[in-house]
């Protein structure tokens, strides 16, 4: 099959991922019942029914498109997939059910992933949501948000799939590694140029501070309020892996707790307190959190916000993406690169 372009109409989807999506379970499937869903700058996000033509229960699935004009492109689904499924199955950690995925953009244009679809709202940490949820809610939600990160940063990735996708990983390079990833995403790779001074100051400081992290686990990446499903109160399945990696625990605890998805309550994503949030991932974990180190992460946090801002910038710019909220973007720029260097100054 030669590559092709990606077509979203539904007779298109229906065609093409219909026949590599039966041969993947194979059965011969209808697929029918197209919905796409109005959200994120990244991954498009379509709902769909997988009917047997042969019997059998539909499946009421979700397709995942690395949208080659997103935020985050170039995509790959692979490691999203290898990740979820090395997760299934772990009762504190529910993620959706897997079922195919594909790098190949001959298929449908781009790359994609298949998955069950899972109930639920995503519940946000903005002033005014937190409060109309209530403590009891709040508290569960809470506890559930904990008790998922500690499962995901204790599975033992090396005896999974992820282990021949990753390679050896060593403690004493990963935090550098996040630094020049998202250095090279905001466009600048080799040449500092065009970058503005306090990225580029952030990015040196970055990697004279970087700390060895006390094991290589799985790194969610963007684990935080707004990225699971919940119904009353329970978390239902943790979403939107597209950036798992392999690094530092401390990364996602820090990515967590970052001001910017407070929503103005102060609280962990408008749940907890921050101390109260560590705490109980120790405890949980057996991990002696490093103070220095989650510093070092918020200030990382803060390096990989304004690359995807600036990269979002820049993709409007180029004409290689059209989406006017990733247009205004850079506008929030300046407000992070000041933000990211108070919290350089206050580890210094």
């Amino acid at each position: 099959m030669s590559e092709s372009r990606l077509d979203l109409s539904t007779d298109a989807l229906s065609e093409r991922l219909g026949a590599f999506f039966s041969q993947a379970l194979q059965r011969p499937l209808r697929l029918d019942g197209w919905r796409r869903f109005p959200a994120g700058f990244s991954w498009i996000t379509v709902g769909f029914t997988a009917t047997p033509q042969d019997g059998g229960q539909a499946l009421e699935l979700i397709l995942r498109i690395g949208d080659p004009r997103g935020l985050l492109a170039p995509y790959q689904a692979e490691p999203e997939y290898r990740a979820l499924e090395a997760l299934q199955g772990n009762a504190a950690l529910p993620v959706p059910r897997v079922f195919a995925f594909s790098d190949d953009p001959a298929v449908i244009g781009a790359p994609f992933l298949v998955t069950g679809r899972v109930m639920g709202d995503t519940p946000m940490p903005w002033k005014g949501a937190a409060e109309a949820r209530g403590e009891a809610h709040n508290a569960s939600l809470a506890s559930d948000f904990v008790s998922a990160l500690a499962a995901l940063h204790q599975v033992d990735w090396q005896n999974t799939a992820l282990k021949r996708l990753w390679g050896t990983v060593s403690e004493d390079s990963v935090a550098r590694d996040q630094v020049l990833y998202w250095w090279r995403h905001a466009g600048f790779a080799d040449d500092a140029s065009q970058a503005p001074a306090q990225l580029h100051h952030a990015m040196r400081w970055l990697l004279r501070h970087a700390p060895k992290a006390p094991r290589v686990v799985i790194v969610h990446g963007d684990y935080r309020v707004g990225n699971f499903l919940q119904q009353d109160g329970r978390i239902t399945a943790v979403l939107d892996w597209e950036l798992v990696h392999p690094g530092d625990p401390h990364e996602d605890l820090a990515w967590g707790a970052l001001r910017i998805f407070s929503g103005g309550t102060g609280r962990v994503g408008g749940l907890m307190e921050r101390a109260a949030f560590f705490e109980a991932y120790a405890k949980q974990t057996g991990l002696i959190l490093d103070p220095q180190a989650l510093h070092y992460y918020e200030v990382l946090g803060l390096f990989k916000s304004a690359s995807m801002l600036l990269s979002a910038a820049h993709r409007v710019d180029s004409g290689r993406g059209h989406d006017v909220r990733m247009a205004s973007m850079g506008f929030q720029v300046a407000s992070t690169l000041l933000e990211l260097n108070r919290l350089i100054s206050e580890a210094a």
